[in-house]
């Protein structure tokens, strides 16, 4: 028993300075572009979804005011904000898609339920999420017709948020 004691106190130790070296990464920002008010929606470069217009940078510079919106189908907040982004877009907002790291059966499964987008496209890796400085979704960007960012909207919309968003959209025209 003596002999095998350092055993368990090497152990503890490693598991101190393992929880040490994750607590510092925390700290480190994330290497990505953070997309703010004011800058260019980065370049789309998405794959189509079977029948759905697909979601491109021409889309975004067309004159117009356009919510675009990172979901999954995976994703259940992107689920209970569906009803908000389809109201919006009853509405007459342009509102986009960018279905990130989701399967395209399963994106078109999502929205055979019902879908709120005018354009969709595919962002199977995440990298137009990483542009963006999006860590997690949903989360929706106010874009003006020159594709430049006006405001951005972090985590699922609710009813109670469509006045604010409908203000940004009317404010980026």
């Amino acid at each position: 028993m003596r002999g095998g004691g350092w055993r368990i106190y090497s152990v503890l130790i490693s598991l101190a300075l393992l929880a040490v070296i994750v607590a510092a990464r925390l700290d480190i920002p994330p290497r990505h572009e953070i997309t703010l008010a004011g800058s260019r929606f980065p370049h789309l470069a998405l794959r189509p979804l079977h029948d759905i217009p697909l979601l491109t940078d021409a889309h975004l510079r067309r004159g117009h005011v356009t919510l675009v919106n990172l979901f999954a189908s995976w994703c259940v907040p992107c689920r209970a904000e569906a009803p908000q982004l389809a109201a919006l877009r009853a509405r007459g907002v342009d509102v986009a898609g960018i279905a990130v790291r989701d399967m395209p059966g399963d994106t078109a499964a999502f929205l055979r339920r019902g879908n709120p987008f005018g354009a969709v496209g595919l962002d199977p890796r995440g990298e137009v999420q990483a542009k963006l400085g999006s860590s997690g979704i949903p989360e929706t960007w106010v874009v003006d017709g020159d594709g430049i960012v006006r405001d951005r909207f972090r985590g699922d919309l609710h009813a109670a948020d469509l006045p604010r968003v409908l203000a940004a959209a009317g404010a980026a025209r």
